[in-house]
């Protein structure tokens, strides 16, 4: 199976001519179990085939391959050969056993879910977290002025030099200062410690416990439906500084890019949950945005079962609790 699922990524990275297919032929020749001989690689399609998918379903594994696939989520370059390969329509065809053996598993029952009461909020690597000054609204005003000085900016140089200039690629109202929680999992710490786009190789987290105001308005996100509702109807054009990275990095579609305005998404909802499922069906998708077209969005810096909070409302609940990873891991630090 992995010499089939190497063969489709390097096929890929040749045809595009990326150095990363360099990497996946080491990988492969440097195998330590291969065989004298290796036997014929079949298409990736018929080795999926041959896999029982009750079988390929084992609950302690994944976790880690959930965090490999949210760390390799990039928003600001094109998908790496093996996302390529895998979504080929026959590829797409030969997972869909799987997919459904996972999905009817108890331990993926949580991923579509909503906003789970139990939340939680990360502290990686004993960061030192600047205390927020100024109102929730105050923040998201100046959040939204940012972002479209930044888009003119922008324009600006686009004009003078003949091409757009990237590096700005995520969704969230993270420059405001707002905070972030993700559930907590019994015997695995959070959601958070697992699955970080861009994950930067964190050794430890501090786990915090946090209460919610049952009453808080939190809007769901569990598909590409739910974000391009969400998108439409607080609409933000962001094409200055998104469309330089994100025409690559998902499906090329004419027209603006758009991303949810949170100065006017809070007026209606206090926070905003994206579901795992919701992650994993929206992420690096190019996702038409109803009433606009040609206008697209997508979801991109924004880590699955997380809630962005536009309002007050999570506290600190209890004492945080150490995690520290090792060998891909996450585990209780004992004291």
């Amino acid at each position: 199976m992995h010499r089939a699922w190497f063969a489709a990524a390097r096929e890929v990275e040749d045809a595009r001519g990326d150095i990363a297919g360099l990497t996946v032929a080491v990988l492969v020749s440097t195998s330590g179990d291969a065989p004298a001989v290796a036997p014929p690689v079949l298409p990736l399609p018929e080795a999926l085939a041959s896999v029982d998918p009750a079988a390929a379903v084992d609950p302690d594994v994944l976790l880690p391959a959930l965090s490999d696939t949210v760390a390799s989520a990039m928003g600001w370059q094109p998908p790496h050969g093996e996302d390529v390969a895998l979504a080929r329509p026959e590829v797409v065809a030969a997972l869909l056993p799987v997919a459904r053996a996972l999905l009817a598993h108890p331990a993926s029952a949580w991923w579509g879910t909503d906003l789970d009461p139990d939340q939680s909020r990360t502290v990686w690597d004993d960061r030192t977290e600047a205390p927020a000054v100024g109102s929730t609204a105050a923040r998201l005003a100046a959040w939204r002025r940012d972002v479209l000085e930044d888009e003119r900016s922008r324009a600006d140089y686009r004009r003078r030099h003949g091409v757009g200039l990237g590096g700005t690629w995520w969704v969230t109202p993270a420059l405001a200062g707002l905070l972030s929680t993700s559930r907590r999992l019994p015997g695995a710490g959070s959601a958070a410690l697992w699955m970080t786009e861009d994950d930067v190789g964190w050794d430890h987290g501090d786990v915090v416990p946090c209460a919610v105001d049952p009453g808080a308005r939190v809007l769901e996100v569990h598909g590409p439906e739910d974000w391009a509702a969400l998108v439409a109807a607080h609409p933000l054009d962001v094409t200055e500084s998104r469309a330089p990275d994100w025409y690559g990095a998902v499906d090329a579609r004419p027209g603006r890019w758009l991303l949810p305005d949170w100065s006017s998404v809070a007026r209606e909802h206090d926070g905003v949950h994206v579901s795992l499922l919701g992650w994993l069906t929206t992420s690096g998708v190019a996702v038409p945005v109803p009433g606009r077209d040609p206008a697209s969005t997508t979801l991109a810096g924004w880590d699955p079962d997380t809630t962005w909070w536009l309002a007050d409302v999570p506290r600190r609940e209890a004492a945080p609790t150490r995690w520290t990873r090792t060998d891909e891991h996450w585990d209780p630090t004992t004291p």
